[in-house]
């Protein structure tokens, strides 16, 4: 295609982006993709075009961009090989431009119109086919350090929540069978509230939607009578962030789980929310509970829970640590550090142990968050709808890679009822 027209990009802007590094063919390059997946185009590019990436803000020419090129480098950047880079940019649609504008408008459109929320990582993440899928989930709970076959613990049928990672399968995949195994020996529950991570930015603190979550061994269905009760008492502006599931994968790998462990000729009746971030909490060592939007919306959750009755289990899409360069540091993590990680991770699951979300809260905040810990807005709602739950860790786990390690965890939560006084989780 020839260069970009010079009226609509004279003044580049880059959209919101995931920046990681890696190495290219012995380079180090910078990556970059989009976490909406409107795209899942990623595009690396070498240290010096990615020092002058901060000026496609849209408030710099093309002018201004090649003389701040020439100013940090010592070397002429020409306004074709600018263009060139815009081109790309624009092609992978990782430019605010009219080009991504009408492929915004079309995918959106096409969300709205299904009734079902796509297996996305199907093919990529896990296996499509059903026996393929079946085979490698139960690769995971015999795996080295997968549970087993053994039984679920004799508390199992008391289970009134899970603490499970959200890392893809491949890395975190035995972590997962130690939670997903006490859920199977649990009392079947008749919804499951799963609490998940957002990885984008969202207006409100939680998500809500009402398609169903299609997965290659069959669909988990939105508790369609729950997830009214709750909209009458909290509003439909909820939904106002619904595209925010369209690409996040922290509740389609709980769907993939729940419908491998339930048996295909019953129903998985789910509750998908999406948590935004709490990082403002944090920055102000605030406790989530005393915005009035984060209160009001988990109080809106306990009183409807306790109105349904039935038996509901709250699942905590949760990762933990995020540290390394991947994530900010200056530099690789060393065995030392990853030992540090883990001491400080148990800690904050001791928290959790407790049930009590605002010792958690507390835990992870007192030093501004430090490990990246990007399950803390699930696990704390989980915390908070729950009735003082007793935790029990099950397994702890890391993926040790210096450049970017992430941990995370399975516990199971063990109580009565849920807030309020409610006995809806009762067995």
């Amino acid at each position: 295609m020839g260069a970009p027209d010079d009226g609509a990009y004279e003044y580049p802007r880059l959209r919101q982006v995931e920046v990681f590094p890696t190495t290219l063919r012995g380079q180090q390059v910078l990556c970059l993709r989009d976490p909406m997946h409107y795209t899942d185009a990623i595009v690396s590019v070498p240290p010096q075009t990615a020092a002058i990436l901060d000026l496609f803000d849209g408030r710099h020419s093309l002018l201004d961009i090649q003389e701040a090129f020439a100013r940090r480098s010592g070397i002429l950047l020409f306004r074709e090989q600018l263009q060139q880079v815009i081109q790309s940019l624009d092609d992978c649609l990782l430019l605010e431009s009219p080009r991504f504008a009408g492929h915004r408008e079309a995918v959106e459109d096409e969300f709205r119109r299904v009734p079902h929320r796509p297996a996305r990582l199907a093919g990529t993440g896990y296996s499509a086919e059903p026996e393929a899928l079946r085979r490698e989930l139960d690769g995971y709970f015999v795996a080295k350090d997968g549970p087993g076959e053994m039984p679920a613990s004799p508390e199992a049928p008391r289970l009134t929540g899970l603490v499970v990672p959200h890392i893809d399968f491949a890395r975190g995949g035995p972590c997962y069978a130690w939670g997903y195994r006490e859920a199977a020996g649990a009392t079947p529950a008749d919804r499951w509230i799963v609490f998940g991570t957002a990885h984008v930015p969202m207006a409100r603190p939680f998500a809500l939607t009402r398609k169903a979550f299609e997965t290659p061994l069959g669909s988990a269905d939105v508790d369609a009578e729950c997830l009214a009760a709750l909209v009458a008492k909290v509003g439909s502006g909820y939904f106002d962030d619904e595209f925010a599931h369209r690409g996040e994968h922290s509740i389609e790998f709980q769907g993939v789980f729940l419908r491998y462990t339930t048996p295909a000729d019953q129903p998985v009746r789910i509750v998908p929310i999406l948590c935004g971030s709490f990082h403002e909490f944090v920055e102000a060592r605030r406790p989530p509970g005393q915005s009035d939007a984060v209160e009001e919306f988990l109080g809106a959750l306990r009183e409807t829970l306790t109105a349904l009755g039935g038996r509901t289990v709250v699942v905590a899409s949760a990762d933990l640590a995020h540290v390394g360069p991947q994530f900010g540091a200056s530099r690789p993590l060393t065995p030392g550090q990853l030992r540090d990680v883990e001491e400080a991770d148990r800690r904050t699951l001791a928290a959790v142990e407790t049930g009590d979300a605002e010792a958690f809260f507390r835990d992870v905040a007192k030093d501004g968050d430090r490990r990246h810990i990007c399950g803390l807005p699930p696990i704390y709602a989980t915390l908070r709808v729950l009735d003082a739950p007793r935790g029990r860790l099950l397994r702890y786990g890391q993926w040790p890679d210096p450049d970017g390690t992430v941990t995370f965890a399975a516990l199971a939560l063990y109580g009565d009822g849920t807030k309020d006084g409610s006995k809806a989780h009762s067995a």
